[in-house]
């Protein structure tokens, strides 16, 4: 009885491939639609993956009926018929090879022996019947061949899939491949991979030559620019209801609306931090308060947020417990400048001193380490609850200090050169009390400007000719025009405006 059910089931599979192979002649003697064909071949090849290696007509590809357009293509173990025009849609190397005189033509014969069968067989499943089903371990094969042919489309779709299953543990070896056989494309999808986790892969972009490493630094600053705004400082507890809002990072939208994206990485109602961007990561600097066996301390901590994951890590913290400094990137490392003792959050007194100890962190050694002290030999700057002292900007590969002489109220500008290690008065002293900049091209001050009275606190930044300050007056982000000096307000931001730090970053 078993031997008859085993003959009756060989049987009825002859009836199924006899009653194929007819139905495929006959579409193809009858001027149908070619989508009726490619539906109807794609329903008789819903059978085992691997029945295409024993069954030529599952290596036959056409979309009409081709005529003189059928050709043979040779590849390492078997044989295809194709549609050469469907083919030279598909794929640059066979649109140049059907426009040419060469033997391969004339014969309607393409030699492919070099070329994986199952590779050229995925590449027409995708082509004829957008149907792609490659394995993980095969995609690197796949991306060769592909690109071998110029194929965009499935190269393309190769990449899109590679994008995702990229780590730290494969994307050397594909970058590797790239280089190999000089694909721009596959080359350009690792360096993605790299720059969306560039300070986490940093034993990797160590091995990098300085070209490639340039073109990853370059493509963290491709993505959506956002203005984003954090609370620096708060002093209000748990039993305040916009504490927990304030542990936020805010981004505003195009609808014109501020958005929380991502939540401060402690646990803590009380903290004191200076936020710096360098290569499109957001650090967060200074500490935090925490309970203690005999009450509370300040907790110093640092913290890096990546924009294109969301993910925060936790980095070294300062050598000094420092409040209200002024942190910038410049070179490629952070510099952090002034500010006084954290070991609280209450106002400075007479007693209160400004460090003059500067640091500089590392981000690829995750270190500080002391450089060369502020000069303020004989007198200090002026100590200030409504920004970060001493102001602190770069340019070029110069970090540049201003500060109010306590004494005499007078502004002083100090430039710091990080090659050299060495501080320098730049300019006289100023004592008007109004908007100015120095003119590095003359190295004189420019002309002294008015504007608006407003109040800000925190720390600002500028972008596209404009200054961004939170604004407690109008509790958002004011945008000053560094051409006109007029003011404009942003939406207000969901918290009340204390003492926020404004930034830009790309997502």
């Amino acid at each position: 009885m078993n031997r008859f059910k085993q003959y009756f089931r060989v049987l009825l599979e002859w009836i199924g491939l006899w009653l194929k192979n007819c139905l495929i002649r006959i579409l193809g003697a009858c001027p149908v639609p070619s989508t009726w064909i490619a539906c109807l071949d794609t329903r008789s090849r819903q059978v085992d993956s691997e029945e295409w290696k024993t069954n030529q007509a599952l290596c036959t590809y056409r979309i009409e009926d081709g005529g003189e357009t059928m050709v043979t293509v040779q590849t390492s173990t078997h044989v295809f018929r194709v549609d050469i025009r469907r083919l030279s849609e598909c794929s640059e190397y066979f649109r140049a090879l059907s426009q040419s005189r060469m033997r391969e033509t004339s014969e309607s014969l393409i030699h492919l022996d070099h070329v994986s069968s199952s590779i050229f067989y995925s590449f027409l499943e995708f082509s004829f019947y957008d149907k792609f089903k490659v394995p993980q371990d095969e995609l690197g094969a796949h991306i060769q061949v592909s690109s071998y042919l110029l194929a965009e489309s499935f190269l393309s779709r190769c990449l899109s899939v590679l994008a995702d299953e990229l780590g730290p543990d494969n994307c050397m070896s594909y970058l590797n491949l790239a280089q190999e056989i000089c694909c721009a494309d596959l080359k350009m999808t690792v360096f993605t991979y790299l720059s969306r986790n560039m300070m986490e892969l940093s034993h990797l972009i160590g091995c990098l030559n300085i070209e490639d490493k340039e073109e990853v630094f370059h493509l963290r600053i491709q993505g959506d620019r956002r203005l984003c705004s954090l609370r620096k400082e708060n002093l209000t507890s748990w039993k305040d209801p916009e504490t927990k809002c304030a542990r936020h990072i805010f981004t505003l939208k195009d609808s014109g609306a501020w958005h929380p994206v991502s939540e401060l990485p402690f646990k803590a109602d009380k903290w004191c931090f200076t936020a710096v961007i360098l290569y499109n990561y957001l650090y967060i600097i200074g500490g935090y308060r925490q309970r203690v066996k005999r009450g509370w301390e300040f907790k110093m901590a640092s913290f890096r947020f990546n924009p294109f994951t969301h993910a925060w890590t936790a980095t070294a913290p300062l050598l000094k417990h420092r409040r209200h400094f002024s942190a910038v990137a410049c070179e490629g490392c952070i510099y952090a400048v002034g500010g006084w003792y954290l070991d609280s959050l209450v106002t400075p007194d007479s007693s209160t001193s400004l460090y003059t100890a500067v640091e500089r962190y590392d981000p690829w050694e995750d270190a500080w380490r002391f450089v060369s002290s502020l000069p303020l030999t004989d007198f200090q700057f002026t100590m200030s609850l409504s920004h970060d002292v001493p102001l602190a900007t770069s340019l070029g590969h110069c970090v540049f200090v201003l500060g109010s002489i306590q004494r005499t109220g007078e502004k002083l500008l100090l430039q710091y050169n990080p090659r050299q290690d060495s501080w320098c008065e730049l300019l006289p002293t100023l004592t008007e009390q109004m908007p100015t900049s120095p003119l590095f091209t003359s190295w004189k001050w420019g002309q002294v400007h008015r504007t608006e009275k407003v109040a800000f606190a925190g720390q600002g930044t500028v972008a596209d000719d404009v200054v961004m300050l939170p604004c407690i007056e109008h509790n958002t982000v004011a945008v000053m025009d560094l051409h006109t000096f007029s003011l404009r307000a942003l939406p207000a931001l969901p918290i009340s405006t204390c003492y926020e730090a404004v930034f830009y970053l790309h997502f």
